[in-house]
Formats: structure tokens, C-alpha cells, sequence
């Protein structure tokens, strides 16, 4: 059963993929493009898409794409940016670099600092940020979740009170929850001792403390990060602070389809869209 589960999650991830390069064609006017570096690595840059003139709001929406940290790059999730920039959001998308030649904390590090740099790019540009929802699917839910339960952002200098919330798409953010044995390899790639897998783990940097509102969306037909990772993390988070964490977990959805939230396929992106606006009030 586990074979065709992951067979189906190839086929889906190759119907998303042409569909994506789609809309990234055809949903490009009206949308401002820029793109900037934070390093010297061809990894190390990120997008910034802006809603059309005279729709822009103050927040910013920062994604993180997946690829079990080896692959994938900011420009291939333009149309999370589109999604966003009709709901009046600037996004930025964030690029890191890669495993294996880079391990554990590199990309934790690349994230914030590419956070850092967007931010500071927008002020150039005259736009004032004083609010950001950090978001990403798969590898990259893991980066921004572990961002914001971490305390590598007092590190980097960036205020944690700009944070908002966090969206986290099928990550793996609870490691003990990782059965897959693909997962568990690309894990095992990304911390390659013990010690670098339980700093890496977001779930065991929950602290007492924890303020900023959690939310995990999971396709119940997951087979590549198992659906119990997001279940678990709300609980706890729960458990520290009730209503901190909020679960949408949507059925008949796998790993990759899960993003046909961000072009409406989904009912659950209404869900997602009101959780937003709660904390980013117009």
C-alpha cells in the first residue's frame, strides 16, 4: 500500500508542477517583481512580489519553499506570491542553500537571514513592514516553524515581535512523527549526528513562553510527512497556551496537492484566508 501511496504522490506532484508553471506564465500583470541577494551562494536570494498600485497593506506574508532542503527555488512558488498579493500582501520568497552540501543550521540561518534582507529591502523601497506571517510547505514549514521556536532570530537581531504567526503546509516539525523512510533519510542528511537532529527538531523547541499563533494545514493522505506530525505540535502548543495552535487538516489531500490552496482549489484556503486576517486586521 505505502508503494502506491507514494506512486499517486509522484503523479500529483507532476499534475501540480505543469499547472504551476502555468499560472507563473499567464498571472503576471499587474504584480511587482523584484529580486534580491543576501549572499554569495546562488542560493542565498529571494523574491519579492507586491500586490497591483494602491492595494499593498502594511504586513508581509514570508514563504519558504519544500524540497527535503536539496531542491527547489523561490521563483517556481510565484503563484503563492500572486495568491497572497490578491489578498493586498507583499510575499517575500525565500531561497537557502541546499543539502548535502550544506547541512543543519545553514538553512535555519539562510531563512532568517533572508527574512532580514527582505525586510530591509522593502524599507529601501520605501515600504514599511511592521508585521510578517511566516509561512512554508514541507521543508520549508519546517525552516519557518523552527524560526519561530527557536531563539535564532534574537541571534540574527530581528525583533520576534514582528512576527505574527506561522503557517505550516506538511511540515515536518514534530521529527519522532517522521516514519516515512524517505523522510528519515532526508532528515538524516540535513542533521547528521544526533545532538544537530534534536536542535533541528521544532517540536522540542516548544518552550513555556510560547506566544506566537501556530497554524498547521495537513492533507489527511499524506504518505511522504505523516499527518500526526501536525496533529501532536497543536496539541502541544495548545498544552502551553490554549487556542495558540489551530489544525486544518484536509481531506482526500496528499503531500504536494496540498498547495491547490493557493490557487482556490481547496475550500479550506477560506480557512487560511480569515486565520490571516484575524492577526493582520486592515
Amino acid at each position: 500500500m505505502a508503494v502506491f501511496a507514494n506512486l499517486r504522490e509522484y503523479l500529483h506532484a507532476f499534475r501540480l508542477l505543469a499547472r504551476v508553471l502555468i499560472l507563473n506564465l499567464v498571472r503576471t500583470a499587474g504584480y511587482r517583481m523584484d529580486t534580491y541577494r543576501y549572499g554569495t551562494d546562488r542560493h542565498q536570494y529571494g523574491v519579492i512580489i507586491r500586490p497591483k498600485a494602491g492595494q499593498e497593506k502594511s504586513a508581509v506574508i514570508f514563504f519558504c519553499h519544500g524540497g527535503g532542503w536539496r531542491q527547489g527555488f523561490p521563483g517556481l512558488f510565484r503563484f503563492v506570491g500572486y495568491y497572497f498579493a490578491d489578498l493586498g500582501y507583499t510575499t517575500i520568497l525565500a531561497g537557502y542553500r541546499k543539502v548535502p552540501r550544506h547541512v543543519f543550521p545553514v538553512q535555519a540561518e539562510d531563512t532568517a537571514y533572508a527574512l532580514k534582507a527582505g525586510i530591509e529591502r522593502l524599507g529601501e523601497q520605501g515600504s514599511f513592514c511592521d508585521k510578517a506571517i511566516l509561512a512554508g510547505h514541507s521543508a520549508g514549514a519546517h525552516l519557518v516553524t523552527y524560526l519561530a521556536c527557536s531563539d535564532i532570530l534574537d541571534k540574527m537581531g530581528l525583533d520576534k515581535k514582528l512576527i505574527k504567526g506561522v503557517i505550516s503546509i506538511s511540515g515536518p516539525i514534530n521529527f519522532a512523527e517522521c516514519k516515512n523512510s524517505y523522510v528519515t533519510r532526508v532528515i538524516n542528511g540535513l542533521a547528521v549526528t544526533e545532538e544537530s537532529k534534536k536542535q533541528a527538531d521544532p517540536y522540542l523547541h516548544l518552550k513555556k513562553d510560547a506566544d506566537i499563533p501556530i497554524l498547521c494545514i495537513h492533507g489527511d493522505r499524506d504518505p511522504i510527512v505523516e499527518p500526526a506530525n501536525s496533529v501532536t505540535f497543536v496539541n502541544r502548543i495548545n498544552e502551553i497556551r490554549e487556542g495558540l495552535g489551530k489544525l486544518i487538516m484536509v481531506s482526500g489531500s496528499g503531500h504536494n496537492n496540498i498547495n491547490e490552496l493557493f490557487w482556490k482549489g481547496l475550500d479550506e484556503h477560506k480557512e487560511m484566508d480569515d486565520w490571516i486576517r484575524g492577526l493582520l486586521p486592515d
